[in-house]
């Protein structure tokens, strides 16, 4: 069963995901984060549908809305 996500962490939607990594050259550590603000390791679980903290995934939406807007 899938047991519920503290308050702290939370799923990025994979579509915002996939439009992200349309966006990359590269996924390399410098391009993630020069664009996205992200480690290697963030995108990882980003691509794999892990949950990271609410708080890197709540600035992450925003600069994603703000660069592919």
């Amino acid at each position: 069963m899938n047991e519920p996500l503290p308050k702290h962490q939370r799923v990025v939607p994979l579509d915002l995901v996939e439009r992200m990594a349309q966006h990359l050259n590269r996924q390399s550590r410098d391009e993630l984060m020069d664009r996205y603000g992200i480690s290697y390791n963030t995108w990882r679980k980003l691509r794999a549908g892990d949950p990271i903290c609410a708080s890197v995934a709540e600035r992450l939406e925003q600069r994603v809305r703000q660069n592919l807007a």
